[in-house]
């Protein structure tokens, strides 16, 4: 070995801000400028492990004996810049040995040597390895800074350091197996039981050593189960002393609890789960975010999480977590639109330019209906580019781009970049603010179809709150061509689903409903008008039916399984541009689409209840009269 070990604190500590200085290097480029791998060999390494993730591109050149261990020692410690440290002499902190259990030490060849500023320093045979560090970095729940040792002397320096400080006796009876991570999901309530048989009642959040592969594993179980049953966040809420720590599933819309586990795991689960999206464990006064990519963990499960930690009172944390699962967009003619806004949806986006709007509240559905109306014209002969944040529905002969506003890569700059990119199509994930708004109108304007979604309550406020971002009125109304908002509802259970003949007060009830909202001067709008069209589109043998479904194992008796959307569509008609040319009120603009055949979000909803999609109360509760 051609490099000086490293033997005291301070030369360990130099070499390590030198390191942080040095240009980031692939394990395969420095072997093959060592001369020690060829272009080729490196490729066929790559080609194996394509085949199989879970083994560290090191230790796999080692297996195929393209190279030794020492050369590879060489590769990363010349070229990688990780300093080599002489373990047999150099002076290991007590301090540090504390911070990782010894099983787990000796499992991961990892030898704890300094400990500064809530960071440990740790040497390792492999110190790219990812895993390795994620597990070091729950172990000790510090920030793990990892450096090379000569793996001939790593694991005798690891026991004559244990046993100094009498932690090698004391953990023969609990040596750590390795972390389960392929594991079977429907058996949280078994490592919960498990967490607290090994949890004493008087314990404290101290170190829970031998339980925290149980954790890890309850983790891991919590989100392929969240995952298969259509869970969109997972919540974990921490309380003060003794309490325990609860977590809860939002499907279908509404919380419902999953379990909960003793409070001395509170801040475990919280490191853990940081650790898993590389946040910084320490800091708990700051909200913080991030993303986990499950496949690193369970590479059978394809699932991304994007995570949000909030500080709350007594110094704690909770964690939110929204699941990001890879998905195909879903076709149009599936999206529960009625027949004629499925029309003049499909008509505005056949159209050469223009700009589209979907609008919303977060998680009401607009990404996925974008994509579905973007699948529709997803031919070769069109270049579509999107700005999204995050990807998550991905579809060939796409151009995504996931902007990043922490190194201020923006939908603004991404719409921009797209501009000189010769696009037929662009999606803009959302209009945040009136650069993008402004942008969004300038590219339809020019012979681009530009898509986008937005945070309104309806279709005509949504004209409102765009030209008080400052949009040019002209311009605006010239490019907008269709605003489709949109509301998810609970889908009525269809294993227990009930049809009874509706009362005259239940009809009666919905005629109000949907009548609340109309211009009196409509005559297809007038009561008789409406319930003689209900009759001919919905109606069995001259009478209107009532649906409900009592509950049942299937939908774990709430009556309700998946969801369903409501739909507001506004076509831009030559009236309606006129008055958005003139500022017009919401409500102006409202009255007008519905004499050109809009049907609000109440109304529509409301013929979903007469189709017996979902109930009465679940439009109520989502939408406005």
């Amino acid at each position: 070995m051609l490099v000086k070990q490293i033997v005291t604190p301070e030369q360990l500590l130099t070499a390590i801000e030198q390191q942080s200085k040095m240009p980031m290097v692939r394990l395969g480029e420095a072997l093959i400028a060592l001369g020690l791998l060829s272009d080729e060999q490196l490729g066929e390494a790559l080609e194996q492990q394509k085949r199989d993730r879970s083994v560290p591109l090191g230790e796999l050149l080692v297996r195929m004996n393209l190279v030794t261990r020492e050369q590879l020692q060489t590769a990363l410690a010349r070229k990688m810049g990780y300093p080599l440290v002489d373990v047999q002499q150099f002076p290991v902190e007590p301090e540090a040995l504390r911070k990782v259990p010894y099983p787990v030490a000796e499992r991961l060849h990892a030898m704890p040597l300094l400990v500064r500023d809530a960071t440990v320093i740790v040497a390792l045979v492999d110190p790219g390895k990812r895993l390795t560090l994620s597990e070091l970095e729950f172990a000790s729940q510090c920030k793990v800074v990892p450096v090379l040792a000569h793996h001939t002397h790593l694991e005798r320096a690891i026991h004559e350091a244990y046993s100094k400080i009498g932690a090698v006796d004391s953990a023969r009876a609990m040596a750590a197996e390795p972390l389960p991570f392929d594991i079977e999901p429907g058996d949280s309530n078994r490592l919960v039981e498990s967490l607290e048989r090994d949890t004493g009642e008087g314990e404290e959040e101290a170190s829970i050593e031998q339980s925290d592969n149980s954790l890890v594993r309850l983790i891991n179980t919590m989100i392929i189960e969240a995952h298969g049953q259509g869970v969109s966040d997972i919540h974990v809420e921490t309380y003060p002393g003794r309490d325990k720590v609860k977590i809860r599933f939002r499907k279908d819309g509404l919380l419902q609890p999953y379990l909960e586990l003793p409070h001395n795991y509170r801040s475990a689960l919280i490191a853990r789960i940081k650790i898993m999206c590389d946040l910084d464990i320490s800091e708990r006064r700051k909200p913080q975010d991030g993303k986990i990519n499950f496949a690193r963990f369970s590479p059978g499960y394809k699932i991304e999480l994007r995570v949000a930690t909030i500080p709350t009172n007594n110094g704690l944390e909770d964690v939110v977590m929204r699941i990001l699962a890879s998905a195909k967009p879903i076709p149009l003619d599936k999206l529960n639109l009625s027949p004629t806004n499925e029309s003049r949806l499909k008509q505005a986006m056949e159209r050469p330019y223009g700009l589209v709007l979907c609008v919303g509240p977060t998680g009401s559905g607009k990404t996925t209906t974008l994509h579905s109306a973007l699948a529709h014209i997803n031919v070769p002969e069109r270049k579509i580019w999107t700005a999204e944040d995050p990807v998550e529905i991905t579809q060939p002969g796409l151009r995504q781009v996931q902007v990043n506003p922490k190194i201020d890569w923006t939908f603004a700059k991404a719409l921009r970049a797209f501009l000189r990119a010769d696009p037929d199509v662009i999606m803009v994930g959302e209009v945040r603010d009136g650069e993008t708004a402004n942008m969004a109108v300038e590219a339809s304007l020019t012979g681009h179809l530009v898509l986008s979604t937005l945070h309104t309550n309806s279709a005509p406020e949504t004209v409102t709150r765009l030209l008080d971002m400052g949009m040019d009125p002209f311009n605006f109304a010239d490019s907008l061509l269709v605003v489709l908002a949109q509301r998810l509802v609970r889908r009525l259970c269809g294993s227990c689903k009930l049809v009874t003949p509706a009362t005259d007060e239940q009809v009666e009830e919905w005629l109000s409903d949907y009548l609340h909202a109309a211009p009196p001067d409509l005559p297809e709008l007038s009561r008789e008008a409406v319930r003689t069209e209900w009759l001919g589109r919905f109606g069995r043998e001259g009478r209107l039916m009532h649906f409900h479904s009592p509950g049942c194992a299937a939908c774990s008796n709430t009556g309700f399984k998946g969801r369903a959307g409501l739909h507001e569509l506004m076509m831009v008609s030559r009236d309606l541009r006129r008055l958005i040319q003139t500022g017009a009120r919401a409500e102006e603009l409202q009255a007008q689409a519905m004499k050109e055949g809009m049907r609000t979000l109440r109304q529509d909803g409301i013929e979903k209840v007469l189709q017996g999609v979902t109930h009465i109360e679940e439009v109520r509760a989502t939408s406005n009269l």
